[in-house]
Parts: structure tokens; sequence; C-alpha cells
């Protein structure tokens, strides 16, 4: 999925430059230079590097967010299908190179910061749909957003996949007990609640896809 060759040549020689460098440490001569293209060139399609790895972030993620609109539309819990993403999301940024290479070297703020607005971006349609069905109303009345929600997941997503190598099945397990308790059952401890909530949300994306449709 996301670990797929871009097809875009500029953008290919960014994904080339970080996967030697790091994000921190590549200028837009640098990726000029790799994709063989005028400085000016590339300043007048991007403007500053911080548009063109946001591009980079953008394309890269397509194939993914493709896949995982499938899978929040498709069956099962809310709850299942939202650690199905995240825990996919997740092991597509340790296998991407230019990423990998960028977590584990450390992001600055401003590189987080860049991500994190990246990933904000991209959260729309069935993720978006998911993520605001998940703010209940003691969540509203504590000032939560959607875009507090998304920031915040994207937090985790950066600490879990700047870390160890994960496999499939341990990496859930870390969902299932930091992540997920705070998405679908954070206000209602009890099991009955939990499921009362969950059929709730089940009710509403129900809804807003329809609308969508």
């Amino acid at each position: 999925m996301g670990a797929q060759p871009i097809a875009d040549p500029v953008l290919n020689a960014a994904a080339s430059c970080i996967r030697r460098k790091g994000i921190d440490n590549v200028s837009l001569e640098e990726v000029a230079a790799e994709a063989g293209v005028s400085r000016t060139t590339l300043y007048r399609r991007f403007g500053n590097r911080e548009s063109l790895f946001t591009a980079l972030l953008m394309e890269g993620a397509k194939p993914f967010r493709e896949w995982s609109h499938k899978i929040l539309i498709g069956p099962g819990s809310v709850a299942d299908r939202l650690e199905t993403v995240l825990a996919h999301a997740i092991l597509e940024m340790q296998h991407v190179g230019w990423l990998d290479r960028s977590l584990h070297s450390g992001m600055s703020p401003a590189s987080a910061r860049l991500f994190r607005a990246a990933q904000a971006d991209g959260s729309t349609g069935s993720i978006a749909s998911v993520l605001a069905s998940l703010i209940d109303e003691r969540a509203t009345a504590a000032g939560v957003t959607l875009d507090d929600l998304t920031g915040w997941i994207t937090d985790q997503m950066i600490v879990l996949a700047s870390g160890e190598m994960w496999d499939e099945e341990r990496l859930r397990s870390r969902l299932r007990y930091f992540v997920m308790p705070v998405l679908t059952a954070a206000c209602e401890p009890p099991v009955a609640a939990m499921h009362e909530r969950l059929d709730a949300i089940e009710r509403k994306i129900d809804i807003l896809m329809e609308k969508g449709a």
C-alpha cells in the first residue's frame, strides 16, 4: 500500500533524499539536484520544503487511504475496524523507507507538526465520519474537537511507529490496551455500557455513510 513507488519523479527524488538523511536534513536544493530539475522549477511548484514534504506524505498515503476506506465502511464493529486501520497504518509507516528513517532518526517539532497537518488533511471521508462519531456529549462538553482527536491519534501513531519494529499481533495488543479504550470506552467502563455506546456509534456511522453515499 503506502510502500509502493510514487509515480511523481520529484516526489520520488524527495523520498530518496529523506531516506538517506531524514526529513529534517534535506533541502529543496538537494531534492532539485536529485530530481534533475532546476531549483526555480521546484520553488515554482511547491514554494517551500514544507509544501513539498506535505505533498510527499499525501501522495505516499493514497493507496493506504483507499484501502482503509474499504475497511472502515466494511463489516465488523467500529472498534475492530478502527483498530485494523490504526494497526496497519503504523505497520505501513515502519515499512516506508523514507518515513521510517525520519521517525527513527527523530523528528523535530516542526516536522512532527507537518506530519500531523498532513494526517489531518488526509482524515476526510470515512475516517472523519468514524472519528466524529467517537466524540460524545461529555467530550464535546470538555471542548474536544475532531482536530484534537485526530492530533492525539497521530501522536500515538508517531510514538508507536518510531519505537521497536512491530508484528501485527503485538501491535494490536498495545492498541487495545493503550489507545482503543480512549477511543471507544473512555467514559463508560462497565461492559454493558460500553456495548451500548458502541451500538450507538454503529448507528451514527451508518447514518453518516448513507448521507455521504
